[in-house]
């Protein structure tokens, strides 16, 4: 068994995926939009949305995660306590992943230090309101 996060955005799904395969070192996989989704399928999708994330896959060493936007009819916060999580390879990963976050973050909760359960550790909302815990321990 495994989980995968799933991360639901109102309309900047692509803008994200893009932002994070990138700072991860991942690339996209089966980016899919609303409007190549088959005729009768369960959801009624604007035409302003024909072109927005109806899925898509960023792989990465060592993990995946996946994204799409949501439709107007069902707009979603982030929130309520949900973190993710990026265990780094090294102590450099996780100070260059931390930085290209910390760049345009909504807010920095935790800076990037050491702490009594990891070399290193911090905390941020990205630029997309993504609440990340990164680290590395030895």
């Amino acid at each position: 068994m495994k989980i995968t996060s799933y991360l639901v955005f109102n309309g900047q799904a692509e803008e994200a995926a893009n932002f994070y395969a990138g700072v991860l070192g991942g690339r996209l996989e089966n980016l899919t939009r609303f409007g190549d989704f088959p005729p009768g399928t369960e959801w009624e999708v604007p035409a302003e949305y024909a072109q927005k994330v109806g899925h898509c896959c960023i792989v990465f060493q060592g993990g995946a995660m996946s994204v799409a936007d949501t439709l107007p009819s069902d707009p979603r916060v982030f929130g309520n306590g949900a973190m993710l999580t990026l265990s780094c390879d090294s102590l450099e990963q996780a100070e260059a992943v931390y930085a290209h976050f910390a760049a345009e973050a909504q807010n920095i909760s935790c800076p990037m230090q050491e702490v009594f359960y990891a070399k290193r550790y911090g905390e941020l909302t990205d630029k997309f309101g993504v609440l990340w815990a990164i680290m590395y321990s030895e």
